[in-house]
């Protein structure tokens, strides 16, 4: 490099003109930027390294951040997660991005303007939570950002003779690297989405790498905003993993606890333990949902189960008291679940353990309810390798982050539906 910079500035001075100047100089920024992404990407991958991790979920309702030290890649990667905050939207941004989810109020300038709001907001955040973890901006070597998920298509209708399968995370990865003077990856879905998957789900890498046993079969539970399930059987290939979302996870009771209680949540799932199952109901959504009962490979988001779908249940609900509204959506929630695991993972063999993930992993109606669909099972609130039930997905997107920059495939293609392997996620240099 330093050659290289010798001979230049000596061609300067041979070829003393501005459009040989202006030439040299854009090469020289050109030659230094590739100089910097190979050193960058050709890092020891076995050395530890500090790594942040970080999403705002469909339920929108934190930026949860992670910072783990984590060497190697792959089924040989070992992690310690050093630390973990979330830090609450305030009412009003997560109103202006409920609103810009929705095709009905949404319009492209609010859109825009969120996307540089929210790299903001992350950049912030992420500065605050190195400060608070005892660290410099300069001991991290990168940071693994999910984003919002503003809008989540995976269909596969033709649009000008081209599918129309196609998601959008917004907050930036360039405005967050370069606020906080960080290596950023993000957009980690599109690759998999190029290639005719649906982007999603993501977690079922991790859950391969670090929780694939040889003598268990596992099934791990997401219960976010949307619910998804990853089946390892004992001593599982890459090949051999199941994992698909299976319908609501916490989306729909955090809007009934909204609409009916003006809570946030129910806390603990207290309101729906007090009320009880409304058959009729329990019926009527049934009835209502196509997706549960949709074959695999299958993702869904806020799209599906937003403002329109609660909005029949509560047409429907006339009459039916709240509490018990709550019952049975909560109930439904975890049939859906199991539900899809009968259909598709059931002649595989049961679980021996089940691992419960999530903001809904800390609601006891869940637990509860878990117990009676799938008495055989040990079930597990997840707490291994420093991972649990609130970190998990942050920690996540430190993994993929680590995964991107060492060049290796993260999707898994059966989970997906994509035609083949891809590199997650987007770099953006600083």
């Amino acid at each position: 490099m330093i050659n290289f910079i010798i001979v230049f500035f000596y061609l300067l001075y041979l070829f003393n003109t501005y459009f040989v100047t202006s030439i040299c100089i854009e090469y020289f920024f050109i030659i230094v930027y590739i100089f910097k992404m190979n050193n960058f990407l050709n890092s020891d991958e076995n050395s530890p390294k500090l790594i942040i991790g970080t999403l705002s979920g469909t339920s929108v309702d934190s930026i949860d951040i992670a910072l783990i030290k984590i060497s190697g890649y792959g089924i040989n990667t070992k992690l310690d997660v050093i630390n973990y905050s979330q830090y609450p939207f305030s009412g009003e941004i997560k109103s202006f991005i409920l609103k810009c989810s929705s095709p009905e109020l949404s319009n492209v300038s609010d859109i825009c303007k969120l996307n540089f709001i929210l790299g903001r907001l992350f950049a912030d955040k992420i500065n605050t939570f190195i400060r608070e973890s005892g660290y410099s901006n300069s001991d991290i070597y990168c940071i693994g950002s999910h984003g919002q998920t503003i809008y989540h298509n995976p269909s596969d209708e033709k649009y000008f003779g081209y599918s129309e399968k196609s998601t959008l995370q917004i907050g930036d990865p360039s405005v967050i690297a370069n606020l906080t003077d960080i290596v950023t990856v993000g957009d980690f879905r599109c690759a998999d989405v190029a290639v005719e998957g649906s982007g999603a789900p993501l977690v079922p890498y991790l859950d391969f790498i670090l929780f694939n046993t040889k003598d268990k079969n596992k099934m791990l539970v997401n219960l976010g905003g949307i619910a998804n399930i990853t089946y390892l059987k004992a001593d599982c290939k890459i090949d051999e993993v199941i994992a698909f979302d299976t319908g609501p996870g916490n989306m729909i009771i955090d809007s009934l606890a909204r609409k009916l209680f003006n809570k946030e949540f129910d806390y603990n799932g207290e309101i729906a333990s007090s009320g009880k199952l409304s058959q009729e109901l329990f019926d009527y959504i049934c009835s209502i949902d196509i997706y549960y009962k949709a074959d695999i490979p299958k993702s869904t988001g806020r799209e599906y189960y937003g403002d329109d779908f609660v909005n029949r249940i509560l047409t429907f609900s006339e009459g039916i008291k709240e509490n018990d509204i709550l019952n049975t959506i909560s109930e439904y929630t975890v049939f859906c679940i199991y539900s899809n695991y009968r259909q598709f993972i059931d002649s595989k063999g049961s679980p021996d353990e089940i691992l419960l993930s999530g903001g809904g992993a800390s609601n006891n109606f869940f637990v509860n309810t878990f117990s009676k669909y799938f008495p055989e099972s040990n079930i597990q609130i997840i707490n291994e390798s420093g991972i649990t039930s609130d970190n998990k997905e942050a920690v996540l997107f430190a993994v993929l982050a680590n995964e991107t920059i060492l060049g290796n495939y993260s999707n898994i293609k059966n989970a997906t539906g994509a035609k083949k392997n891809v590199i997650s996620g987007k770099i953006c240099l600083v």
